[in-house]
């Protein structure tokens, strides 16, 4: 199946390509602006302009101490640890423009858990999540200050969770088919919207919602609803004080696997990005993010903060 998606999206922007070089305009390849203000690219916030660019988000990021109980055996509890948690996500999208109004795009996605030490690996083991999804950006509405944008995709994922606590309470409770690594896939197809707006060359606001529906990694819940919602607002030092620096902050709430992974539940994301806003044909920011995620063998919720580097290309 994914090799055949891949095969689809690859003659389509072999089709296309001749037809988009032939509508471009003087600002084609460019990063887009509305009102004289330059808007900095997110992760996990999607652009609403219709571009074509590649667009690579590289992040890891830490937990606080966790205690993560054991298995009782009588009066006793064994495999009780406590450590920290390393968080990884990778992501790489690409996105191509074919008429000012209508964009396809798909990504590749790899995240990650893991313990930063032995005993915290064996006792939340080792959970990943790879896969992509491949959608549709059509733009909705567009005026000086205001553009607005739909998005409808399909997002396969597949998620690896290597638990050896739960291995060993298998055995203990005698069943006869225990698993120490659990493979599950997961599918699920979503629409969103999102938009822009520019308040003047310096100052701007966006705002990303999106919901999905599709199969769980907790296969006893069965299907699900997957949400997010977030907003960032934005200030670019450049139109006014020559300065090639922009900032920006947000906050985005989330329930989307490759966040929460197999634990469920909702994370709230507050987040900064810094970033170089010089060029007209790249961008570069470092974004920090600190968030609460749920874990079903921790005592207590952990509290993550992670760095990511957002490096988008325009062609």
């Amino acid at each position: 199946m994914k090799k055949l998606l891949y095969f689809i999206i690859i003659t389509l922007i072999s089709i296309h390509s001749g037809l988009a070089q032939s509508v471009k305009t003087s600002t084609d390849g460019k990063i887009p602006t509305l009102n004289g203000h330059t808007f900095p690219s997110m992760a996990l916030i999607r652009s609403s302009f219709v571009t074509t660019n590649l667009q690579a988000d590289l992040g890891f990021g830490s937990s606080n101490s966790v205690r993560i109980p054991g298995i009782i055996i009588g009066d006793h509890e064994i495999l009780s640890f406590k450590g920290k948690l390393l968080f990884i996500n990778m992501k790489i999208q690409y996105q191509q423009k074919f008429t000012p109004w209508l964009a396809l795009y798909f990504s590749v996605n790899i995240a990650g858990r893991v313990g930063t030490d032995m005993s915290t690996i064996l006792a939340d083991g080792v959970n990943t999540m790879s896969g992509g999804d491949i959608g549709w950006l059509i733009r909705i509405y567009k005026k000086e200050k205001l553009n607005l944008s739909g998005t409808i995709n399909v997002k396969n994922l597949t998620g690896s969770f290597i638990n050896v606590t739960e291995y060993f309470r298998e055995i203990i409770n005698d069943n006869p088919y225990p698993s120490l690594i659990k493979k599950v896939p997961s599918m699920s197809i979503g629409a969103g919207i999102q938009g822009a707006y520019a308040f003047n060359p310096s100052f701007g606001l966006q705002f990303h919602l999106e919901g999905a529906y599709g199969e769980s990694f907790e296969r006893e819940e069965g299907s699900r609803a997957y949400f997010i919602g977030g907003i960032t607002g934005d200030v670019d030092f450049l139109p006014k004080q020559n300065v090639p620096l922009g900032l920006a902050l947000g906050y985005t709430m989330t329930s989307a696997p490759e966040i929460v992974m197999n634990s469920g539940g909702y994370a709230n994301l507050a987040f900064g990005k810094i970033g170089y806003t010089g060029s007209d044909e790249f961008e570069l920011g470092l974004q920090f993010s600190y968030y609460k995620v749920k874990l079903n063998n921790a005592e207590n919720d952990p509290f993550i903060s992670s760095l990511m580097l957002v490096l988008k290309f325009y062609f």
